[in-house]
């Protein structure tokens, strides 16, 4: 069940690398626009299996992983077969969960300066308790289209929806039974759109318990996807928190 890294954008040699991890359904094309607001920065794109652009791909009995934290180990495992030191880890959404648990393998591993941002989504012990991964397609997408009204009309076409909608449902699945390590990291940022009703900005303090250096959430302007391009406003803060150039 491996995952496939993608350079999204090449920075100068030695520079930091910022390793993206997308929402549920989502790609890490979603990113794409960061290499302009971060240019001396690396940025590589995290692709789960049997999604995006691999989601004809076969990877055995169980394609999507069996559950978050082993999506996160491989994925911690393609970064280190990738020899990137210090990465950068960010997260949205149900990547927020990823990048998190990433840094929690990367951490146990031996790295000891794994720094980790999260974006749109509530502490771990906060998770959803919804089982629409369990509901029908309409209900689904509804959920979706709650989120993000801009995609109603992509979710409309048959075509779409038989392609893409199998990996969404399983990235719900991995979401709504995700348990977490607990594992402390070494540096951790909590970001959220001050309109995301997604998020509950008196619970975000909560992610405290997860990282050794906490920084207190920043509200960010817009709702629960505020960083669609071209918005800068995160990795402004990366850049700001992180010392990027």
């Amino acid at each position: 069940m491996g995952v496939m890294l993608t350079a999204l954008h090449r920075g100068v040699p030695g520079s930091p690398t910022v390793v993206v991890f997308p929402h549920a359904g989502g790609s890490p094309r979603f990113f794409q626009h960061w290499g302009t607001a971060l240019p001396a920065t690396t940025l590589v794109g995290v692709t789960y299996p049997g999604r995006d652009t691999r989601v004809d791909v076969s990877y055995g009995d169980n394609p999507y992983g069996d559950d978050l934290v082993g999506l996160a180990r491989s994925a911690a495992d393609a970064i280190g077969h990738a020899g990137i030191a210090s990465p950068v880890l960010v997260g949205h959404s149900m990547g927020a969960y990823v990048a998190y648990e990433v840094a929690a393998a990367l951490t146990r591993a031996g790295t000891t300066d794994v720094r980790v941002a999260v974006s749109g989504q509530n502490p771990p012990d906060d998770r959803p308790t919804t089982t629409l991964h369990l509901a029908d397609d309409a209900d689904l997408v509804a959920d979706m289209v709650r989120q993000d009204p801009g995609s109603a009309p992509l979710w409309q076409l048959h075509e779409v929806r038989s392609m893409f909608l199998p990996a969404v449902r399983e990235d719900y699945r991995l979401l709504e039974t995700y348990t977490a390590t607990a594992t402390v990291v070494a540096e951790l940022l909590v970001c959220y759109g001050d309109r995301d009703h997604e998020v509950s900005p008196d619970r975000l303090d909560g992610w405290r318990r997860y990282a050794a250096r906490f920084h207190p959430p920043v509200a960010l302007s817009g709702g629960h996807f505020f960083l669609k391009a071209p918005d800068a406003q995160l990795p402004r803060q990366l850049a700001g928190y992180f010392g990027l150039c």
